[in-house]
C-alpha cells in the first residue's frame, strides 16, 4: 500500500522514502515522518571487487574496468575485424588496378579510409576502458582513452528504484562458458536502461552492488538535510511565536 502524508494526506513516491531510515518526506507540505508496516529490503552480501576493476572516487562514485578480456565474443570486435579484413583486401585491389590505370585514384582512397575506420574501432573496442560515474542527479558512461564512435550516456537517477546484474538472453541460450552479464537501471513501473552491458557475472554483480550502495548513500543524506533544513525551519518558526507571544504580554 502507498504511504500517505499524515499531515496533508498526499500520497507519497518511492523516491521521497528513504526504506533504510524507514522516514519519507512529502513534498506538499515538507514534512518529515516515519512510516510504519514496510520492511526493509534484506541486506545484500558483499561483492568481491575484481582486481582489474578500478574505483578511481568514491565521492562521487567513478568506476574504471576493461571488459574487453573475451574480444572472440564481442560481436562489435568482431564485425570490425571481419571489416577491416575485407576493406584491406579491396584497398590492395584497387591500389593495383590503379597503378595499372584502371580506376582512378578515388576508389583506393576510399578503401583505405574505411580500412582505417575499421582498425580505429578494434583499437578503440581493445583498449579503451569504460567509466561509469554516479552523481546527485545522474549515472554517466563512456569510454576513454580514445575517442570513442560510441556517444558517451546520461541516465538520469529520477525514479530509479535499484540496479542490478542480470544475464543476457543470449548467454542464457547459447549456454556460454563465462556466462555474459548486463547492468540495468530499474524503475518501479518495471521500466529499465541498461548502464553496462557484456560482462561476466563477478564484474556486473559487483558494479551493482557499488550503484546501488551509492545510491542509498545519497538518498539518506539527501533525507538527512530536508529533515535538518526542516527542523531548523520549525525552530525558527517556533522562536519567531514564542517572541510575539512574549511581545503581546
Amino acid at each position: 500500500m502507498q504511504p500517505r502524508c499524515p499531515q496533508c494526506d498526499q500520497p507519497i513516491k518511492a523516491e521521497q522514502i528513504n526504506i533504510q531510515r524507514m522516514v519519507a518526506l512529502c513534498p506538499v507540505c515538507s514534512s518529515v515522518f516515519e512510516i510504519n508496516g514496510i520492511r526493509p529490503k534484506a541486506k545484500r552480501r558483499k561483492v568481491t571487487r575484481p582486481p582489474a576493476l578500478k574505483i578511481l572516487s568514491e565521492d562521487p562514485l567513478h568506476l574504471a574496468f576493461r571488459s574487453n578480456f573475451r574480444l572472440e565474443k564481442n560481436e562489435s570486435f568482431t564485425s570490425s575485424a571481419i571489416a577491416s579484413g575485407f576493406f584491406s583486401m579491396l584497398f590492395l585491389l584497387m591500389s593495383g588496378l590503379y597503378l595499372e590505370g584502371d580506376v582512378p585514384f578515388i576508389l583506393p582512397l576510399v578503401f583505405l579510409l574505411m580500412t582505417s575506420g575499421a582498425l580505429y574501432a578494434l583499437a578503440a573496442i581493445a583498449y579503451n576502458q569504460t567509466h561509469i560515474r554516479l552523481d546527485d542527479e545522474a549515472i554517466a558512461i563512456s569510454r576513454a582513452p580514445l575517442p570513442s564512435l560510441t556517444q558517451a550516456r546520461r541516465i538520469p537517477l529520477s525514479g530509479v528504484e535499484a540496479f542490478s546484474a542480470q544475464e543476457t538472453a543470449a548467454s542464457q541460450r547459447e549456454g556460454y562458458d563465462t556466462p555474459r552479464f548486463h547492468v540495468w537501471a530499474q524503475w518501479a513501473d518495471g521500466s529499465r536502461k541498461l548502464v553496462s552491458g557484456d560482462l561476466s557475472e563477478d564484474y556486473a554483480s559487483y558494479i551493482a552492488s557499488q550503484l546501488n550502495r551509492h545510491r542509498v548513500a545519497d538518498e539518506a543524506a539527501s533525507v538527512d538535510r530536508l529533515r535538518d533544513h526542516y527542523e531548523a525551519d520549525q525552530a525558527a518558526h517556533d522562536a519567531d511565536a514564542a517572541i510575539a507571544q512574549a511581545q503581546r504580554r
